[in-house]
């Protein structure tokens, strides 16, 4: 069934609301014929289903619980773009907008790939990480020299290992720093457009606010996606 693209941001949610009512109302009737159908089913067969279910499906409604998130703040930030439009925008303005949006993504995406490195260069300098071996030092049948040769290979592994973490933490930082003064930058372009204006219409605080509040959003949007990609990175650690 195809969709109005010019429908508003509710009637679009409201569409897709009853749409996931109809089939979770046809997956229920379809699960009904199937209880029916099956011998030995009663009440206790059917908690100790729920039990599992509950147990084995906590990634997947971690998931939808994630992607539910998502769809509020998308609907939130369209919305104040929406009422940004209501306010008679010229060009300038709407463009004004974009690039601060732009700027601020830019600014918390890399805030929050910094965080992540982190998270991911703590785990592997852990002390109790393993040590991959040399297939060729293992084959050597001295044990003295072998374990010579492992205690070199185990030094340079473990110090290549800190210059890369050390690089890409420092080429992170550097790209957050960036990041947070590109997106200063425009913020203070935006109030001095607004301050030194001979006309206020041309950038009116209301329209301020709402560029402000929309590039909290899409901040709080794109921390959402990285604390739900760092709690992935746990779950799949304690899986290993």
């Amino acid at each position: 069934q195809n969709i109005d693209t010019y429908t508003s941001p509710m009637n679009l949610v409201c569409y897709h609301k009853q749409e996931l009512e109809r089939q979770l109302k046809q997956m229920q009737i379809d699960l009904n014929e199937k209880v029916n159908h099956m011998s030995g089913y009663n009440l206790k067969v059917e908690q100790l289903l729920q039990d599992y279910i509950t147990e084995n499906l906590h990634e997947f409604q971690n998931e939808i619980e994630h992607k539910i998130k998502l769809v509020t703040y998308d609907y939130q930030i369209e919305a104040i773009k929406q009422e940004f439009n209501r306010q008679n925008s010229t060009e300038y303005q709407k463009k004004l907008m974009k690039q601060l949006c732009l700027k601020r993504g830019e600014k918390e995406t890399a805030e929050q790939e910094l965080k992540i490195l982190q998270e991911r260069i703590d785990h592997f300098n852990a002390p109790d990480q393993s040590f991959e071996h040399s297939a060729i030092i293992d084959s050597i049948e001295n044990i003295e020299i072998r374990q010579q040769l492992q205690q070199q290979y185990r030094k340079i592994i473990q110090q290549a290992k800190a210059d890369f973490y050390m690089l890409s933490l420092q080429t992170a930082e550097e790209q957050r720093t960036r990041a947070r003064l590109n997106y200063d930058n425009e913020v203070n372009k935006m109030y001095s457009i607004h301050h030194n204006a001979l006309d206020f219409t041309i950038l009116p605080l209301k329209m301020i606010d709402l560029i402000q509040e929309r590039c909290r959003m899409i901040g709080e949007r794109i921390q959402s996606v990285y604390n739900y990609k760092i709690e992935c990175f746990h779950l799949k650690l304690q899986k290993d």
